[in-house]
């Protein structure tokens, strides 16, 4: 690999490692831009001919609950006959700093879906799974 796609990754890297817990407000640019940085096709603007929607964020589906019923669901990323998408983000675990080793109250801060590492996010990334298939099948 030449020097400049590996800056590429390190800076992609770098400008997405502290993002966390706002997977509404980040995962569309980050997508876009992973897009970029692989060099492969960008999700396409929405338009109102949803059927004809076949690479985009945000793709409706309408969702029969079998009892006459129905709602519209939306899938993060979707490319017919390639995948769906479900984002998710979470955060880090808190590290205890030294002012709260003396008794300070720890700051406020988002999880998102639920912290990295933890049986709650794994639990969370088999739900995104799961609800991805059911708006599919």
């Amino acid at each position: 690999m030449s020097l400049a796609p590996t800056l590429a990754i390190q800076n992609f890297i770098a400008r997405w490692k502290a993002s966390g817990a706002s997977e509404r407000a980040n995962y569309q640019l980050f997508l876009t831009e992973l897009c970029e940085l692989l060099g492969v096709e960008k999700p396409m603007p929405a338009t109102d001919k949803v059927h004809e929607a076949n690479y985009t964020f945000e793709r409706p589906v309408v969702f029969d609950d079998g009892e006459g019923r129905t709602s519209t669901n939306f899938i993060d990323l979707y490319k017919k006959d390639c995948f769906v998408l479900e984002a998710k983000q979470g955060a880090d675990k808190a590290t205890i700093t030294e002012a709260e080793l003396l008794g300070a109250e720890r700051a406020k801060t988002k999880t998102g879906t639920a912290t990295r590492d933890t049986r709650t996010w794994d639990r969370e990334m088999k739900k995104a799974k799961e609800q991805a298939l059911r708006l599919l099948f």
